[in-house]
């Protein structure tokens, strides 16, 4: 009887002694040391004050290369989205060699476009293996700070230079602004969630204040979303009075992006112009006259119809990467009535100087219907365990990142953001932090 007993408790132990895996799972990842981490804060600094190229690339992807240098071969490691980040890898690699537009191997340009596609991509990847190595806390600490010394050149310093080695351009365009500050405003608050409640306050009404004084209709409701969100992240005995203004908002988002609403706007304010020209010109969204105001509407129309005439004629691979500007497409609905106001221009002049104005319509024309059901798939699965967490009432600091993407994934809808290592950096913060759910080791 003893024997037994003893040979039953031996069985145990080896039913429940952990397994090596197990063990590993359980152990907090090794932060990375202060000198990658310090590349890392660079990295996001520069990301989030996108100002300085060298030698006509952006400074963060020479940092990238000395991160890759510092850490290996990351790629081939497991991660969660792997398959989905390769298909559309392999996709865009196929749409780049395949592209309908002989012009594009007249130089080595369409080489160059390809490694940035690579390095974009990389990015995503780099934060997915890496995130619970990396120090959150000062990565969004530079994010800050970055985001505070771009606001800063924005509106005040306008300082621009540029020579063959480098160029510093602190004068971008309002659409880029806007851009940056949704994709970075909310992984802020990740540093900002030790401060005071004031000094958060604060932070929620500069940076509302920013996008308002940018006059970005489409931004201003977007960073009202974020902000709410990230409210119910750092305080989440608000979600049960607070959560449903998110589908109010939403829907005001929608609704100001319809061609009927175009039409009210420009009606409104000339009803209002009499009474206050600048309250007028802040409803249009303008400064300028009646023509120029309904120009800018025009031209998005006239790229939609660009990216249904793409569709048609290539449709699976589409017309490569950042081939969207090159693509001369024949737009013979361009004659018509509707776009009298734009004749006075050239049609190729406006097919190269004119972006999709959508990140959704630039996918599917540049990577087909094939690149776009990897795309939405990169996109869907971090948002759908979002959906979860904000449906059940979970959403936590470390959220920030999800919401990030909620913001840029919104603002795809106005704008075409799709190049460019921002959006993938957010990307992959977003689907790193969904492993903070999940018990999965994914760092061996």
């Amino acid at each position: 009887m003893h024997i037994g007993w003893r040979n039953l408790t031996k069985t145990h132990q080896l039913r429940t002694k952990p397994t090596a895996v197990s063990r590993i799972s359980m152990v907090e990842p090794q932060k990375f040391s202060q000198a990658i981490q310090s590349k890392i804060n660079w990295f996001a600094f520069f990301l989030a004050f996108p100002a300085l190229d060298i030698l006509g690339l952006s400074a963060t992807f020479y940092i990238f290369l000395s991160l890759i240098y510092s850490c290996g071969f990351f790629w081939e490691r497991k991660y969660k989205g792997k398959y989905l980040f390769l298909g559309f890898l392999l996709i865009g690699t196929l749409g780049t060699f395949l592209t309908p537009i002989p012009e594009v191997f007249q130089s080595l340009q369409f080489l160059m476009s390809l490694i940035q596609f690579y390095y974009w991509i990389g990015v995503a990847v780099f934060f997915i293996v890496f995130f619970q190595r990396i120090d959150l806390i000062q990565l969004s600490k530079w994010v800050l700070i970055g985001l505070l010394v771009y606001s800063l050149a924005f509106y005040l310093i306008g300082f621009n230079f540029e020579s063959f080695l480098i160029s510093i351009t602190c004068t971008p365009g309002r659409n880029a602004y806007v851009f940056v500050v949704l994709a970075c405003m909310p992984m802020t608050f990740f540093y900002l969630k030790e401060k005071s409640r004031t000094t958060r306050l604060f932070f929620y009404l500069f940076f509302i204040l920013m996008m308002l004084l940018s006059n970005g209709r489409s931004g201003a409701v977007i960073i009202l979303i974020e902000v709410l969100l990230v409210s119910l992240a750092l305080s989440p005995a608000l979600n049960k009075g607070f959560k449903w203004l998110i589908p109010l908002l939403l829907l005001v988002f929608v609704v100001t992006q319809t061609d009927e609403f175009e039409v009210y706007k420009y009606e409104l304010s000339n009803t209002v112009e009499p009474l206050s020209p600048r309250f007028a010109s802040l409803i249009a969204g303008e400064g300028e006259g009646d023509l120029e105001k309904d120009k800018s509407w025009l031209i998005r129309k006239l790229m939609i119809d660009k990216g249904k005439e793409i569709v048609e004629e290539h449709p699976f691979l589409g017309v490569g990467p950042m081939n969207f500007t090159k693509y001369k497409a024949e737009l013979n609905v361009f004659t018509s009535d509707k776009y009298s106001r734009l004749q006075s221009v050239s049609l190729s002049h406006l097919q190269q100087r004119t972006s999709a104005h959508n990140t959704y319509l630039q996918v599917i024309t540049e990577f087909g219907i094939l690149g776009s059901f990897f795309f939405f798939l990169i996109l869907l699965s971090p948002i759908w365990e979002f959906g979860k967490l904000f449906w059940l009432n979970r959403l936590r600091t470390e959220h920030v990142f999800l919401i990030s993407l909620i913001g840029i994934s919104i603002h795809f809808y106005a704008i075409a953001s799709l190049t460019g290592a921002l959006p993938w950096f957010v990307i992959g913060l977003a689907w790193g932090s969904t492993y903070l759910n999940t018990k999965k080791n994914f760092s061996k």
